[in-house]
This record gives structure tokens, C-alpha cells and sequence, in this order.
């Protein structure tokens, strides 16, 4: 499962997601800027990450934005295609 960490008016957050509900991938999402999740705002900051989304794939590595997120499924879905 991905987990996005954004905020709730991130043009690009909203992509990510949509991105990966298309291709069928489970994601939890976080939005930074609301009460409940203020706490994740101060570890970005901390971790020296600037920008949102900031993702992370099934396995804990983080992956980056939205454009990283993009080009990591295009290429899975590029290898797949080629291994048929």
C-alpha cells in the first residue's frame, strides 16, 4: 500500500491519487493541513521535504512527488509490457 502525504487543495496530490486508483493500487492518504494529521507537517519539514505530495511505495521507499510517482508506473508498466 502507498502512502501520500499531502494537503487537501494539492492539484498534484489529488493526481497521485487518481493515478494510482486507476492503475488499481491501494494508498493511504494524509493531508497535512488538517488537525488530525498537523503532526506529519512537522516530520516533513524535519526530513527537509519542501513540496507535496511526498510518496512512498508498498515497501517504505520513498518515491518522491507526483512526477516520480508518474514515471516509476509508467516504467513498471512499460518492463511488463515488454516481458509478455
Amino acid at each position: 500500500m502507498y502512502v501520500i502525504l499531502g494537503t487537501t487543495k494539492c492539484e498534484f496530490c489529488n493526481k497521485a491519487k487518481t493515478l494510482l486508483q486507476k492503475e488499481g493500487i491501494g494508498f493511504m492518504s494524509y493531508s497535512v493541513d488538517t488537525v488530525s494529521s498537523k503532526w506529519l507537517l512537522t516530520l516533513i519539514k524535519q526530513a527537509g521535504m519542501t513540496t507535496v505530495p511526498q510518496i512512498w511505495n508498498h515497501e517504505g521507499k520513498h518515491v518522491g512527488g507526483y512526477k516520480e510517482l508518474k514515471e516509476l508506473l509508467d516504467e513498471g508498466s512499460k518492463s511488463i509490457s515488454t516481458n509478455d
